[in-house]
């Protein structure tokens, strides 16, 4: 009986329906079909059609979402029914019913909801722009599900609605067809571009979906947490064509505990659907249960299962971009895990045998696995509605029966501001916040009023959890004895501990009165004048004073040397008040900034707009009996300068660059890129004060691309001559800052007393892939100042030093001298993730200081700005740009 009343339901809408417009086909528009050898639309193509397919057919909505981060509009096509894309509003309020069963109060209501709700499908298409096939592939599937009358496709319209984003990173796009067609008849045809494809993270936009740096993330966050709330999630890749030709669901080990184990036995039923069709359809090659984990959260298909959504990934053997490439099955191996070698086994049925692999099969692959699933959504609708109920209601439950029942953000944080930041993340990605509208007590302990509150009682608690909790990642062998099994990205990323925010799990509901934020809003900067009068009898102080503890200290600092106001700072603790009686005593650490007050008030407000900065008014006053005088700015101080900064930018298309350019563009930094050219022509100090090297290998710095793997203009690195001429500049009296894997550079070629213990360890003595650990300050010396003693840093396949505490004596003018400023934890090391072999790196000097010549250079063994992630160890880096000439 239900398949005829689908029958009869499918002939009768067919019948009623307004035949669309005469809208061109995708060959028609575009002169080629998508997927022809070595054709790709690029941006301005691909949304003109969409817009012009929303224009004609009622069946498709197109609508702006935003721009990207190069100011190109983004856009997503809502496709269904006519009759539902007339009611789109409606449909939205059942999808946030479904999302919060909170809102559902009735047996029956939830029945129907569950029976007449369309499932929304969101398919995300272009992420990676170098992955071009589903971009290409989603101007074929907007213009089929607008015109076609078939059974099938009437069955999804009327039982679903396609969220449909033709591409995530429209400015890659645009890049990567004018670098192809720049490429094409040149021995690099297709071969990758000398810079990122998209403006700071290159391919890590997807790794940024829990953070939302980017604008594109933050667009399409919207879209899915806020405005659709889909209930499956469909991410289409590509990958390497020396394997299998297209990856389906299920996951390889390990599994993360906050995904829904229904979420995964729901992934087989799906990942089968797409298989069995395109098995049918004579592809072969199709893989599934390897590669590709459901561990770590950040992509953009992991973060939606910690919001009970379906989260579907395939990943689809590239061509050379559009041009054809012939593979032999000699050519083809295995792959790093759930694949040993290229053979036939039960997770890989039936191989590909080879031949010609053209830019049209991938499109073919995911046009067969997205009508498969949306089949699948369509038949199976009112059990997938009934699942998302369930998931957000067991969540809901989970934080009621079970601890922590909430997380407390008390407001007494080193730095309010990026706790705030933490807290409206969070927020953004559909976690409720709550703020304390009175003191309470929870565990024992009282918090006042303002604490933030975040009850794990919500139908995003895995998210919640996920973020907040520390990860252990399984210790996970490639075969018993053997190296470590690396993970698919990552093994920790516990946001408190990367933004240095103290946060506290509760083993007791907290029941506190509390308002529902719609918005976390950073603190207020402020100036603080007198409370009381001078001797002049004035309230306005000739100084104000800020302690060293919030990043925001360096966006002010940047704003004041652009407005030309005077700024010192003390290099070691200053007091104020009676050592006597202890009245009225004050310490300041070394690093207090004090700032002229005539010229701040002049520069009011706009100094001070965006940031948390509280400047303190600071009176003149006399010692007597004991107390200290104060002289402004006290002594000993040295004035501080914004250096003249300088970037290396490589052709190597290096994301580590691109997050370290966007986190100096977050913090209003002025920079100048230094390219190999410019690097091999010397005469740097006279150009700059800092140079940074992001986290680059040495042989990628010396070296870059290859000769015939791209543009001539492009090729090598800076050679033996550029690394003479950054000697030079530091021994000239410029600093050096090397990030992470730049301290190679240095260590291998400056002769330096500092060594890497870490140096050809193999995984079987030494392993931590991206991973948080525990570390230990210096806090006097100035890259640490405004820092706590001790703190959490970011470890990526990163460094650990020995130092040496003499060179040779015959060594001309000075040998280079190095001062330990951070180490390694020698006892609780790991934090959060994975770490084997830790016992070579406790205790080992982490963060150290070279004096270089005239100049310094400065060590940051860790990841510091890790994808702009880690806002607990921003200011080490800050802290260095701000050092200055050495005295």
């Amino acid at each position: 009986m239900r398949k005829l009343f689908w029958t009869i339901l499918i002939l009768t809408a067919a019948l009623v329906r307004p035949a669309a417009a005469a809208i061109p086909t995708p060959t028609e528009y575009l002169g080629f079909r998508p997927g022809d050898d070595y054709q790709l639309a690029d941006w301005p193509q691909v949304i003109d059609y969409f817009r012009l397919v929303g224009e004609q057919s009622p069946r498709v909505n197109v609508r702006d979402i935003g721009l990207s981060s190069d100011g190109r509009p983004m856009i997503i096509a809502e496709i269904s029914a006519p009759e539902t894309i007339a009611n789109l509003d409606s449909h939205r309020r059942n999808q946030a019913l479904l999302a919060d069963p909170r809102l559902i109060d009735d047996p029956d209501f939830e029945r129907a909801l569950a029976d007449e709700a369309k499932v929304v499908v969101l398919l995300n298409c272009g992420l990676h722009a170098t992955e071009i096939a589903a971009t290409q592939m989603s101007i074929e599937l907007v213009h089929e599900l607008a015109t076609s009358e078939d059974p099938r496709t009437l069955e999804i319209l009327d039982r679903t609605i396609i969220v449909l984003v033709p591409s995530s990173n429209p400015d890659g796009l645009d890049m990567v067809a004018d670098w192809y067609q720049r490429s094409l008849g040149q021995p690099w045809e297709g071969g990758a571009m000398p810079w990122l494809y998209q403006k700071y993270a290159g391919h890590d936009n997807n790794r940024d979906w829990f953070m939302l740096n980017l604008a594109e993330t933050r667009h399409l966050t919207r879209v899915i947490y806020e405005e659709w709330r889909p209930a499956i999630v469909y991410d289409l890749h590509q990958m390497g064509n020396s394997g299998p030709r297209f990856f389906v669901p299920p996951f390889h080990d390990p599994r993360n505990p906050n995904v829904p184990p229904l979420i995964e036995q729901t992934l087989l039923v799906i990942g089968g659907q797409m298989a069995r069709e395109l098995s049918l359809a004579g592809r072969t090659g199709v893989i599934r249960d390897a590669m590709y984990d459901n561990w770590w959260s950040g992509g953009f298909r992991t973060t939606v299962y910690r919001h009970n959504m379906i989260g579907i990934l395939s990943e689809a053997a590239g061509a050379n971009l559009a041009s054809p490439v012939f593979q032999r099955k000699s050519d083809l191996s295995g792959a790093r895990r759930g694949m040993p070698q290229y053979a036939m086994t039960s997770n890989f049925p039936e191989p590909w045998p080879g031949g010609w692999w053209r830019p049209r099969d991938p499109i073919e692959y995911q046009k067969i696995s997205v009508y498969a699933l949306l089949t699948h959504a369509a038949r199976s609708h009112d059990q997938i509605n009934a699942q998302y109920i369930h998931l957000g209601r067991k969540a809901i439950e989970q934080g009621r029966s079970e601890p922590p029942y909430a997380w407390i953000v008390p407001p007494d944080q080193r730095d309010p501001a990026t706790a705030a930041h933490m807290l409206e993340v969070l927020r953004l990605t559909g976690i409720e916040i709550h703020q304390a509208e009175e003191a309470f007590t929870v565990d024992g302990v009282s918090y006042p009023a303002g604490t933030y509150v975040l009850h794990t009682a919500q139908p995003y608690r895995p998210h919640l959890m996920d973020m907040m909790e520390r990860q252990q990642y399984p210790n996970r062998l490639a075969h018993p004895g053997g190296p470590a099994e690396s993970p698919y990205d990552i093994a920790g990323w516990t946001l408190p501990l990367m933004m240095g925010v103290r946060v506290v799990a509760t083993h007791e509901p907290v029941l506190a009165r509390a308002r529902l934020l719609d918005r976390v809003e950073k603190p207020q900067g402020r100036l603080i004048d007198l409370d009381q009068p001078d001797m002049f009898g004035s309230y306005l102080p000739d100084y104000y004073r800020v302690v060293p503890g919030q990043n925001d200290d360096f966006r002010l600092l940047n704003r004041l040397a652009r407005a030309d106001i005077h700024v010192s700072v003390t290099t070691e603790m200053t007091f104020t008040g009676s050592l006597a009686t202890i009245e009225g005593l004050r310490m300041f650490p070394p690093g207090t900034m004090y700032i002229q007050g005539d010229p701040l008030r002049r520069a009011m407000p706009g100094i001070l707009e965006g940031l948390s900065v509280q400047l303190e008014g600071v009176e003149r006053t006399v010692g007597e009996g004991g107390s200290f005088a104060i002289t402004l700015p006290p002594s000993p101080s040295k004035t501080l300068r914004v250096p003249k900064l300088g970037i290396y930018q490589p052709w190597t298309a290096s994301m580590t660059t691109g997050w370290t350019r966007f986190v100096l563009d977050q913090f209003e930094y002025d920079y100048e890129p230094i390219y190999n050219a410019q690097m091999r022509a010397g005469d740097l100090k006279s150009r700059f004060d800092t140079i940074i090297l992001a986290s680059i290998s040495s042989s990628s710095i010396l070296n870059g691309q290859a000769v015939d793997t791209t543009a001539p203009q492009y090729a090598g690195g800076i050679g033996d001559e550029g690394l003479l001429a950054l000697q030079q500049f530091v021994r000239d009296g410029g600093t050096l800052i090397c990030l992470d894997d730049a301290t190679e550079l240095p260590i291998r070629h400056f002769n330096i007393p500092v060594k890497n213990v870490l140096t050809g360890k193999k995984s079987t003595e030494f392993f931590c892939p991206g991973s948080i650990l525990r570390a230990r300050l210096d806090t006097t010396h100035p890259l640490a100042w405004g820092m706590p003693e001790w703190l959490s840093v970011y470890f990526a396949g990163s460094q650990a030093f020995e130092l040496e505490t003499t060179k040779a004596k015959d060594q001309w003018p000075a040998a280079p001298t190095v001062r330990e400023v951070g180490r390694y934890a020698d006892t609780l090391l790991l934090e959060s993730g994975w770490i084997r072999g830790e016992d070579l790196i406790a205790d080992k000097p982490c963060l150290a200081e070279v004096t270089y010549g005239r100049g310094r250079i400065v060590l940051i063994g860790f990841a510091a700005l890790q994808r702009a992630q880690t806002h607990g160890t921003y200011r080490l880096f800050f802290n260095a740009l701000a050092l200055g000439p050495r005295d």
